[in-house]
């Protein structure tokens, strides 16, 4: 007998009693409830503690299921006790927090377990590669009861599955890749914190629209199509959560960025409990007032998978916060200043920094909110026409810069304006009553920028209101509180007073420079400002994070060497197996349809791919031809099989026809395999690698020969493609790819171009000099390398000069010599098995 179990409890600490929250008409237990149903099953249940049991029940009745209290922390004697009542022969476990689980899964994991039962023995069952959230696991009900006898680890009572699988010496558990339709390991239906549910409510305005209610609720569960039309909306919500620096003498200008991040985006922001900002208070109150939510400030750090994206604007990132970020969601730092940049995975630079040796992904100053007031009045032309100043170093004034530079200024005779936290006590402070007339100590003033306008000049340090003064058209002058702000404002030419020099005498000099009060600035010029902060981080919520291709170590890779930064991607080197790779993007999931081959080819090459068939199929020969030799070397004269994955169109199809291999292929793109089988005649099949099976596709279970031609760098999960390719390859069989290099004429001397240019769909940059080392992990003993793609006129020295030159043919030849091709082909033995 097998037995659906739902496990269930309301006493969740990060979203109480989340099993019972109303989404789109009805409980989240209704919801996992009607999914479960919908899988074959002898009997259905709800696993649940006493303390749950009555608020449950009424939901499991009208869902047919039963319900079975037991142990609230052991739920593995949960389980067993539930196994010992119903005497059942298989269990089949699914959480009752995912309201959107794939039952399509669900339902093909019973005729899997159904199936490999006849022919296998086995304890667990489960798939890889489904949502976070539609996970589902079977197991053997006797295997559960004796597992329960021979574990005493809190874990495994806890979690139950662990407690066959992390025991392989007792149990044999097999975790195999989910199909293709429902194989998104990098999706998350789950619902564990707020803004996961908040996540599910923009799931159930997306596919069932605006007028679902209590009264009119959701009658059927999603299927797994239109989950996946909805998590792939633009119109989702992206959960964000935004770090600003709330430390006492850093000023409030981070905290305000982010808070209007959050008004914009509907972000959390994170503000720990021993914030030393005493501005906090006013600034949540003025956020609210524009449509902040209580409930979007949080005083936790985050968790694993809690956010797709963390936004920071934290000044000078701490490390460990910066580590516990980065392993939580990708993180987009915001003028970030400190050495731990290397922790994010994008950087945003809109603030023109100074002396920053690490480049940003993307600067941008028109990012900054400017002054909608603007003074209408001709600049000044000496300093008789300077009349008002204003005087102000953000919300706090740390260094106490305000007062000494406010009277600096009166001395000039002209009327100050300073904004000081204590008006009174700053006034008496002021010794000479003649300079106390002449200034006016004011509270910080809410929002700033619109009032700056009033002022003739602007004394401030380098920041935000240096800036949008000079957007509205004040003059600007400098306070030099660090060496790094006078070099600042030397690079950016703003008139400078460094701390060490405020006086009198210095500050009527400065004054009387009229000129050099209006500097240059990003912030003065044509669309400046037009940009929306807020939608920007939105689109950015939508990147992916990938860990090394090979390694699969998602905790290292947040550590791993940063090579490069481009506007769409962040590329990192492994410190374990060496390997370039893609660790984030934001640039959109390329399509493989026709457009791929045409039109887009045809952008580059000047023609489609099927007009450029001829030349294709020219090279193929030559990579035929090496194939062959190599194999035949240690093999006598049959008619071996070659798989080419990513055969597109076939022309090496063709090319290993014609050299007597007998030939097969596999691509993803349907009009590819369609073109393969219908006007080459080759047997093709669209699967993607390497979840298909050989066998039920072509009746072979193993080749002679496996190639992909400029299709390796395309794989996200290197290592599983690798395994794959060892597993269908004879020993002594051949495995050969041709793939672009990063180590050649343009991955050298013009580096920074050449990742501007790497392909969005190109997430492993190989180097030749590197790829023996990772191809000996899956049992592959290189045998040949082959540098193509020599293009000399991309030498830095070869820069206007005519192809004909001897200078041309020179560097053509060391090119060859050296390996510098811009691409490289790759020829290997298979050894042993992986």
């Amino acid at each position: 007998m097998t037995i659906i179990a739902v496990q269930c409890r309301l006493s969740s600490t990060r979203l109480p009693g989340k099993a019972l929250k109303i989404l789109g008409g009805k409980t989240v237990l209704d919801w996992t409830l009607a999914a479960m149903k919908k899988v074959r099953a002898d009997e259905y249940y709800v696993a649940t503690d006493e303390a749950s049991f009555d608020e449950l029940a009424p939901v499991c009745e009208r869902n047919g299921f039963k319900i079975f209290k037991g142990p609230l922390e052991d739920v593995l004697a949960r389980y067993c006790n539930l196994i010992e009542e119903t005497k059942a022969d298989v269990v089949l476990r699914a959480t009752a927090d995912n309201p959107f689980l794939f039952y399509e899964a669900a339902d093909s994991l019973v005729e899997e377990f159904e199936k490999r039962s006849q022919t296998e023995d086995f304890d667990y069952l489960t798939y890889t590669g489904l949502p976070h959230g539609s996970g589902i696991e079977m197991f053997k009900a006797a295997s559960l009861l004796k597992a329960r006898a021979l574990t005493n680890l809190a874990y495994d009572h806890e979690h139950v599955g662990p407690s066959l699988y992390n025991h392989p010496e007792h149990f044999r558990s097999l975790f195999i890749p989910a199909p293709q339709a429902f194989n998104y390991p990098n999706l998350r239906t789950t619902i564990d914190t707020a803004a996961d549910f908040k996540r599910a409510q923009s799931i159930i305005k997306i596919i069932s629209g605006d007028k679902v209610s209590e009264k009119n609720p959701v009658k059927e569960p999603y299927s797994t199509e239109q989950i996946l039309s909805a998590l792939e909306s633009p119109e989702l919500y992206k959960p964000i959560l935004t770090v600003p620096c709330v430390k006492k003498g850093k000023g409030t200008g981070h905290l305000r960025r982010c808070l209007q991040i959050a008004v914009d985006t509907g972000a959390n922001v994170y503000i720990p409990e021993d914030s030393g900002l005493e501005e906090k208070d006013e600034l949540l109150e003025d956020a609210k007032k524009n449509g902040l939510l209580d409930e979007q400030i949080v005083s936790r750090l985050p968790e694993k998978n809690e956010y797709d994206l963390i936004v920071t604007d934290a000044f000078t990132l701490d490390r460990e916060l910066a580590l516990s970020l980065s392993k939580a969601a990708p993180v987009l730092a915001i003028d970030e200043g400190s050495l731990n940049a290397d922790l994010c995975d994008c950087l945003l630079d809109i603030i023109p920094s100074y002396g920053l040796e690490r480049p940003a992904n993307i600067s941008d100053p028109t990012f900054v909110t400017l002054p909608q007031h603007k003074r209408t009045a001709k600049k000044p032309e000496s300093i008789d026409e300077i009349k008002s100043l204003l005087v102000t170093v953000g919300g706090e004034d740390p260094a106490d810069l305000v007062l000494p530079s406010s009277i600096a200024f009166a001395s000039s005779g002209k009327k100050i304006t300073a904004i000081v936290q204590n008006p009174e006590e700053a006034e008496l402070r002021v010794t000479d009553e003649d300079l106390r007339k002449k200034i006016t100590f004011i509270r910080p003033v809410h929002n700033l920028r619109e009032q700056l306008s009033q002022y003739d000049v602007v004394v401030t340090h380098y920041g935000f209101t240096a800036f949008e003064a000079l957007a509205a058209g004040c003059g600007v002058i400098l306070l030099g509180t660090t060496a790094l702000h006078v070099n600042l404002a030397v690079k950016y030419g703003f008139a400078c007073l460094p701390v060490s020099q405020i006086n009198s005498e210095n500050a009527l000099s400065l004054l009387k420079k009229t000129a050099s009060l209006y500097p240059d600035s990003p912030f003065t010029k044509e669309g400046a400002g037009k940009k929306s902060l807020g939608d920007f981080v939105k689109a950015l919520a939508g990147g992916k994070r990938f860990a090394c291709p090979v390694c699969r170590d998602e905790k290292a890779s947040v550590e791993n060497p940063i090579v490069a930064r481009t506007t769409l991607h962040t590329f990192r080197r492994c410190k374990t197996c060496g390997m370039l790779y893609m660790s984030w993007t934001h640039a959109s999931d390329k399509n493989y349809n026709s457009s791929y081959f045409f039109e887009d080819y045809k952008k580059q090459y000047g023609k489609t791919y099927l007009d450029d068939f001829k030349n294709i199929k020219k090279q193929c020969v030559r990579r035929t031809s090496l194939v062959d030799m190599l194999y035949r070397s240690d093999h006598k004269a049959v008619t071996p099989a070659v798989l080419d994955i990513g055969c597109a169109f076939g022309p090496y199809l063709d090319a290993a026809n014609d050299s007597g291999w007998q030939v097969f292929g596999t691509d993803i793109s349907k009009e590819a395999v369609d073109y393969v089988q219908n006007s080459l005649h080759y047997p093709a099949a669209v699967a993607s690698f390497p979840d298909f099976d050989p066998v039920s596709e072509f009746g072979v279970k193993n080749f002679d020969a496996v190639t992909m031609w400029y299709v390796i760098e395309h794989f996200q999960d290197l290592d599983s493609v690798l395994r794959g390719v060892s597993k269908i390859l004879k020993n002594g069989g051949i495995f050969a790819f041709s793939t672009p290099s990063a180590s050649g004429v343009s991955g050298r001397f013009n580096t920074q171009s050449f990742f501007q240019n790497s392909p969005t769909d190109h997430f492993t940059l190989w180097e030749p000099g590197r790829a023996a080392s990772i191809l000996k992990r899956y049992g592959f003993k290189v045998c040949k390398v082959v540098s193509t793609g020599h293009h000399p006129e991309r030498f830095p020295n070869l820069k206007g000069q005519k192809s004909t030159s001897l200078k041309f043919a020179l560097y053509s030849t060391a090119s060859h010599f050296f390996g510098l091709g811009d691409t490289f082909e790759v020829y290997c033995k298979k050894e042993k098995d992986c």
